[in-house]
């Protein structure tokens, strides 16, 4: 399911972090990476510096047991990004996020922004400020529901054993209902979804806890993956157009940027198995 993977290189990472990234998808299954760096226009002797730095980020992955190929293409970064993923056959895609500043992204928008809404690719976002130390697996998850679709797609994720963490937390984060009993009836609800996500993948967590908040969904998956301080968060991503999301941005944009953790966005169709 996650055997191999992309790795989206502007060659603007710490070596280091770039590392500690390829360790932690290792713990998912990773066993072959393709570095892809995408230019817009290059001369010959930029080229052959840029593909001496990418080769020598092969060789400590090399190091480090992973097989290791590296593509090196041109043209609009994230189109070519998300086209190569495509033909490259992996099974997601990984980012080094390196968020720019507010006013940037609204001026000239983000890479990364337009790479997570343009592919169909699973894609783990790796957050440079967050710090894993040794670790090579996800000892903490979130999974952030709203009970559409996207379950159906999240859950062989979450019931693989690359994601069998000691603790899943599944929360549900929504807005209060008008009046006393439809707040009622709307606690019940999401109490009994929760609970059938939890039976569905019990099996693979040694614990399960069910959270449900009230509050604007983004701004509380973040508060709570903080206050849990877990080691990713996993969010579907509907493939339907929604309106107000374009204009406010989607929680696969949105979360990434806020959350101090790993993300990993998934998108609203079947794994490869």
């Amino acid at each position: 399911m996650l055997k191999a993977a992309a790795i989206k290189v502007s060659l603007e990472e710490p070596q280091e972090k770039l590392l500690a990234m390829a360790n932690f998808m290792k713990g998912l299954g990773t066993r072959s990476v393709k570095l892809l760096h995408v230019h817009s226009e290059m001369k010959e002797r930029e080229r052959a510096e840029v593909e001496a730095r990418l080769e020598a980020m092969a060789e400590a992955l090399r190091a480090d047991e992973l097989e290791v190929e590296v593509h090196l293409r041109q043209g609009q970064p994230a189109l070519e990004i998300a086209r190569a993923v495509r033909e490259l056959e992996v099974d997601y895609l990984s980012l080094y996020w390196m968020p720019q500043g507010t006013l940037h992204n609204l001026l000239l928008g983000s890479i990364d922004a337009d790479i997570l809404r343009m592919t169909d690719l699973p894609v783990f976002v790796y957050d440079r400020g967050w710090s894993s130390g040794d670790l090579q697996s996800v000892q903490s998850a979130l999974y952030a529901t709203d009970f559409q679709h996207t379950d159906r797609q999240v859950l062989p994720y979450l019931k693989s054993h690359h994601f069998q963490a000691q603790t899943l937390y599944l929360l549900h984060a929504g807005e209060r209902a008008p009046d006393p009993q439809t707040e009622r009836l709307r606690c019940e609800q999401v109490e009994e979804n929760l609970q059938r996500l939890a039976d569905a993948c019990r099996d693979s967590y040694e614990e399960v806890h069910l959270l449900q908040v009230v509050g604007h969904p983004q701004r509380e998956i973040v508060r709570q993956a903080k206050r849990l301080k877990v080691d990713l968060i996993l969010i579907g991503k509907s493939d339907k157009p929604n309106p107000m999301a374009q204009l406010m941005g989607s929680n696969a944009e949105v979360i990434p940027r806020q959350a101090r953790c790993c993300v990993f966005i998934i998108p609203g169709r079947s794994p490869n198995p």
